[in-house]
């Protein structure tokens, strides 16, 4: 009998030699090479091995690497640079971005879309113009839902390695370190930085401008008001901070909500 003090890593290790497919998602259309129904600019390049489903558009002088899948309804913009071995999911569109190799992008996300800046002024909402693009490093992989803005002025980057979880809304200028983890539904405003190796877990919101320290954790639902130092696990609504110190409001809180607090209270407000 084999004993393994990491049973789920040699699962896993296992796991991926007996299904080497399911690490990156195929052709939903099952083909190869350009599909009838697919539009391909005439000054696109596109490598050996690229598969563009039905109803894919490659726009105008975008680059697009060896093995890299384009899925049907996908839209690679013009100018678009792609990697080698990617797969851009169905009814994606990418667009002022240049991607590493092996990103995989899956259904439904949008990468390089303007990002949400405007100057109030009397007369309405005037539109600041966003000029950046999206940089996205070898190995990232973006959930199905996603949405990642281009830079205002800078470029918004995700570094080699970081996986993002399905409905992460990453705004302009965003940066964005190596082998990071972002859960479903957090949210980044614009002018946010991630160091390498942070995670955030389900539903975590950063203002703008916040930086997050290297090696950082921020627990499901925090709300991020103020930066993180590097290596600490913060958490907690409305103002993020460091897990102890929430714990302990969070104890003080249930002890209030006892009916001998209760009581307590209630005798000192009738001495007022």
């Amino acid at each position: 009998m084999l004993c393994l003090r990491e049973p789920d890593k040699a699962f896993v290790a296992v796991t991926r030699e007996f299904y080497r497919s399911s690490l990156r998602p195929s052709s939903p259309y099952g083909g190869s090479g350009v599909a009838p129904g697919a539009a391909v600019h005439p000054t696109a390049q596109l490598a050996e091995g690229v598969t563009v489903d039905p109803g894919a558009v490659v726009g105008a002088g975008a680059v697009i690497g060896a093995g890299t899948i384009v899925s049907a309804n996908a839209v690679v913009g013009a100018g678009v640079k792609v990697g080698r071995d990617c797969t851009i999911g169905p009814n994606s569109s990418v667009t002022h971005s240049i991607l590493g190799d092996r990103v995989v992008i899956h259904p439904g996300c949008h990468i390089g879309q303007d990002g949400f800046g405007y100057v109030p002024t009397q007369e309405g909402h005037i539109k600041v113009p966003q000029i950046g693009r999206v940089i996205l490093g070898d190995d990232v992989e973006i959930g199905a839902g996603t949405s990642i803005d281009r830079g205002g002025i800078r470029d918004t980057v995700i570094g080699a390695g970081t996986k993002i979880d399905n409905l992460v809304q990453i705004g302009h200028n965003v940066v964005i370190g190596k082998n990071c983890i972002i859960v479903a539904q957090s949210g980044l405003s614009g002018s946010v930085t991630l160091e390498d190796n942070v995670v955030l877990a389900a539903r975590v919101g950063i203002i703008p401008h916040i930086r997050i320290g290297k090696g950082a954790q921020l627990a499901a639902r925090s709300t991020v008001i103020r930066d993180v130092p590097a290596g600490e696990h913060w958490g907690g609504f409305p103002n993020a901070k460091p897990l102890k110190a929430f714990f302990r409001e969070m104890v003080v809180l249930e002890r209030l909500a006892t009916p001998d607090a209760k009581r307590i209270i209630d005798r000192a407000v009738d001495q007022e």
